[in-house]
């Protein structure tokens, strides 16, 4: 686990300084227009949440945690006819590759990368899990257009029960998440590190809701840009505090400033603090 672990970070860290590499090199860098500090914040907090929920393929940590207890009352009595914990220690590894296309097949999507996933107990009884997940998602034009649409998420998680119901976890990990948009002539490109501390997620409303903990970042920053203009990253450093009904409060440090904004995590609606 610990080889896979190092492995995913390490490769998602050669991908940014290459990518960072390209964009510096190919041209004369030019400064960018005033940065939109409202609109970063925004998709901070919503790369981190869409990344802790699935949304770009990784672990859902809302799906919860399967004890053999739970998998007999759903009928799989067969995880059971081993031991008293058969799923203790239980490892998935396993990689993925897959293509499709969008109804009017004008746009490719490509899905590929790797997976790792343990179960772990207490007392003989799962309570939780530890999941590397390293995966890319990309979308390309396949009709002249001018389209390429690309997510990477690196995500090393630890998640415990913290009640009966398994509708209460803790989670702690990093998380690496990278997104990059180029349509008509624009490109947008954002690569943010998440360390996750001492963070609860209750779920018992279907809907994942981070109640608290905090997640510290450092994001490389490419803002809206013509494709013809090469400009330099901007990097930051800041903190997301969960507050619960699916807040945070988001506070970007800059050389001279630190701004501080409300953000809804579903939304991505943001509020000054």
């Amino acid at each position: 686990m610990k080889t896979n672990t190092t492995r995913a970070i390490l490769l998602l860290a050669v991908f940014t300084l290459f990518y960072t590499a390209c964009k510096k090199n190919t041209a004369k860098p030019a400064p960018a227009a005033g940065i939109n500090y409202q609109k970063l914040s925004s998709q901070l907090a919503t790369t981190f949440y869409k990344s802790i929920t699935g949304q770009y393929g990784g672990i859902d940590v809302g799906k919860g945690i399967v004890s053999p207890f739970s998998a007999k009352t759903s009928g799989y009595q067969t995880l059971n006819t081993i031991s008293a914990n058969p799923l203790c220690g239980f490892v998935i590894d396993t990689l993925f590759q897959y293509n499709n296309a969008s109804k009017d097949l004008d746009t490719i999507y490509s899905h590929f990368g790797n997976f790792d996933f343990k179960y772990v107990c207490d007392n003989g009884q799962v309570d939780g899990y530890t999941a590397l997940t390293l995966v890319r998602f990309e979308a390309n034009s396949s009709n002249g257009g001018y389209y390429d649409n690309y997510n990477d998420l690196g995500q090393v998680d630890t998640v415990k029960a913290l009640d009966a119901t398994f509708k209460l976890v803790s989670m702690n990990g990093k998380i690496t998440a990278t997104s990059s948009l180029a349509q008509g002539g624009q490109n947008n490109y954002l690569n943010s590190y998440y360390q996750l501390k001492g963070l609860k997620v209750n779920f018992s409303s279907g809907i994942a809701d981070v109640t608290t903990g905090i997640a510290s970042f450092h994001t490389v920053y490419f803002p809206d840009h013509p494709d013809n203009i090469n400009i330099d990253p901007y990097t930051y450093d800041g903190t997301i505090q969960f507050l619960g009904n699916h807040k945070a409060k988001l506070t970007i440090n800059t050389n001279n400033t630190t701004y501080v904004y409300l953000v809804d995590l579903i939304t991505g609606v943001v509020t000054p603090d």
